[in-house]
């Protein structure tokens, strides 16, 4: 334990050696005039990005209108000329009394826009007009006078305190800046006219114009850099055109600070951005995952609610314990996440997800290291408490735009998401169908219907079956064993037919079907005129019998060919075919049909006993005369 204590002190105080010598580091300053963006380095690392890009940005001052009033939400909608609504609170807006009682609708307003707009929002203004200087801050509407808590010194403070109050205006309120400490009065005196003049034409601009209208905009982008990010640690500035060379030269000289600070004009062909590995900078501040020196990474996700970062230890493998190896994680994620969030300009809510630590020290060393991390930062970090879970959760003030907003576009097929829906495709009854017959041929059970399933799959093989049915049904047809043939063809017939085929009236008779009822009647004539035949008192002998089946064969033989043919004669004319006939009239015609087979029947079997007793006869008159003639003969 002793020597991990030992450890975390001399990793905390190469943290504190190392923040020394950043700021007693050699700064630069990039300005890329022609691309509106600048960069702030410390030791080779990119610290701050300033981008100048839209329509409206941060400390525009517009004279605009009151469009609506919402006093259920307590703020108003103003119109600044732009396609979205500016957004002022009923906190933003000075005055005593109630919404309704400040505003009114149409009225006109000189706002000042404090947040730039992000995504669907529009800009966030105030009528609490702001005009910053290089020492000072001018405050039109306010009163009294402010110093930077920054300034320790009393009597520093004591005395510019005292300098401002003599050369102010009454009812104007001033803010002295951080930069002002040990300034002479002439200095301050300069600044703070210059910020009049400002605010002087602010004024006769919106009585002059109608709204709404930009009425003032912040100096450019090379003016605003300077006055933002040139400290006394800055040891160089790079400018890629002349005129910003010239103007840099003389800023630098109205403010005393240039001995201090080299300008430099880059003369590359490529752009300077490029040549100082400033746009590596930029696609690795919009990545998600971020490595850390050690080995380990984070995960920092933007949506529109928070932004939430995750602290991964990694390949981080090279400390003597786990407590440790976590400590220096954490350590080393507090300084990257300081970093990225002025470089990503994050706002909001962050959520952090740091590495659980055991031990009440080393999530207080883990805190304070947060706490000087964040320290100059001037959007003004507020740091909560660390919970059990490990999270730590801070606000951050919401300036411009952020990176990822500038920088990136919106994906037009996943909306942003990362992902899109796949198509659904639902079975359709056709699709089932098909499965079904599948299933069928892989002979595999199906869930109702297996016996359907079967038959529909296999209409080829049914069509064959009832042809074969056909044939051993006219084959089988004999006149010495009527009863055998005839029930043979009726227990095929019932084997091949489902039942619910069966008792469907509806259901058209295929032609094989009416071959087969066909086939059905001459047998069941035949049946009758063998019986006929075979209960004769007189049993005729072999060769009648011959003859008999000779001629039966022959008749139904004709039948069979002239029902054939009238089966295949509606094939040749499917013009001619007859019209379907309705339920009643379809049952007549099968009576009428069934009368007229019934009356055939009998005549053939009278016609057959009359040749049949004439046959008998003449075999019996041989017979005496052949007996007569014999007993002559004897």
């Amino acid at each position: 334990m002793a020597n991990f204590n030992r450890n975390r002190r001399n990793f905390n105080q190469n943290s504190k050696k190392n923040e020394q010598n950043v700021k007693n580091g050699d700064n630069k300053i990039i300005i890329a005039e022609r691309d509106n963006i600048a960069a702030v380095l410390e030791n080779g690392k990119v610290t701050d990005f300033y981008i100048h890009r839209g329509d409206v940005l941060l400390g525009d001052v517009y004279l605009a209108t009151v469009d609506n009033i919402l006093p259920s939400i307590d703020a108003a909608f103003v119109n600044v000329g732009t396609d979205k609504m500016g957004f002022l609170h009923a906190e933003d807006v000075m005055g005593k009394g109630s919404l309704k009682e400040k505003l009114s609708p149409k009225q006109k307003l000189i706002v000042q826009v404090v947040k730039e707009p992000t995504g669907h929002k529009g800009p966030r203004v105030t009528t609490e007009i702001s005009l910053p200087g290089r020492f000072l801050v001018l405050m039109p509407y306010e009163t009294g006078v402010s110093i930077s808590k920054k300034i320790e010194n009393s009597k520093e403070r004591a005395r510019l305190k005292s300098i401002v109050n003599l050369i102010k205006p009454v009812g104007v309120g001033v803010i002295i800046r951080t930069e002002a400490e040990g300034l002479s009065e002439a200095d301050i005196q300069e600044d703070l006219e210059i910020l009049l003049e400002k605010w002087n034409n602010i004024i006769t601009s919106a009585e002059t114009l109608d709204p709404p209208n930009l009425v003032y905009r912040d100096q450019d982008l090379l003016y605003s850099v300077i006055r933002e990010a040139c400290t006394e640690d800055t040891r160089e500035i790079v400018v890629d055109t002349p005129f910003a060379l010239n103007r840099v030269q003389n800023i630098l000289q109205n403010w005393h600070m240039a001995k201090n600070v080299n300008v430099t004009l880059y003369k590359g062909n490529d752009p300077v951005l490029v040549a100082y590995d400033i746009h590596k900078e930029i696609k690795a501040a919009l990545n998600i995952k971020v490595n850390l020196p050690s080995g380990g990474y984070l995960f920092i996700q933007q949506t529109e609610a928070l932004t939430v970062i995750d602290v991964n230890s990694g390949k981080f493998i090279s400390s003597a314990t786990q407590d440790e190896t976590i400590l220096k994680t954490n350590i080393e994620a507090v300084h990257e996440i300081a970093r990225q969030l002025r470089l990503r300009n994050i706002g909001g809510m962050i959520i952090i997800d740091f590495i659980d630590m055991i031990t009440r020290a080393d999530k207080l060393a883990m805190m304070e290291e947060l706490e000087i991390a964040l320290e100059p930062d001037k959007a003004k970090p507020q740091v909560g408490q660390l919970s059990d879970l490990g999270l730590v959760e801070l606000t951050r003030h919401r300036q411009g735009q952020s990176l990822s907003e500038i920088f990136t576009k919106r994906c037009p097929h996943c909306q942003g998401s990362g992902y899109f829906m796949n198509e659904f495709n639902f079975a359709t009854p056709t699709a089932e169908g098909e499965y079904r017959a599948k299933q069928a041929k892989i002979k595999m059970p199906v869930n109702n219907g297996n016996n359907k399933a079967k038959f529909e799959a296999r209409p080829e093989q049914n069509s064959e079956q009832t042809g074969e049915i056909q044939e051993v049904s006219s084959n089988s047809v004999d006149v010495e064993n009527p009863s055998i043939s005839a029930g043979e063809v009726v227990e095929v017939k019932n084997n091949k037919h489902n039942r619910r085929d069966r008792f469907n009236k509806n259901r058209k008779p295929n032609k094989d079907e009416v071959v087969e009822n066909n086939d059905e009647s001459a047998v069941e004539m035949l049946k009758t005129q063998a019986e006929s035949v075979v209960s004769q008192e007189n049993k005729p002998s072999r060769q009648v019998k011959g003859r008999v089946k000779k001629s039966l064969k022959v008749q139904v033989k004709e039948n069979k060919e002239e029902l054939v043919e009238a089966v295949k004669e509606p094939e040749l004319a499917e013009d001619a075919k007859p019209k379907k006939l309705p339920r009643k009239a379809k049952k007549n015609t099968k009576k009428a049909a069934i009368k007229a087979e019934i009356e055939q029947t009998k005549a053939d079997e009278e016609k057959s006993k009359v040749d049949s007793s004439n046959v008998v006869e003449k075999k019996s008159r041989k017979r005496r005369t052949t007996k007569k003639e014999v007993k002559v003969e004897e």
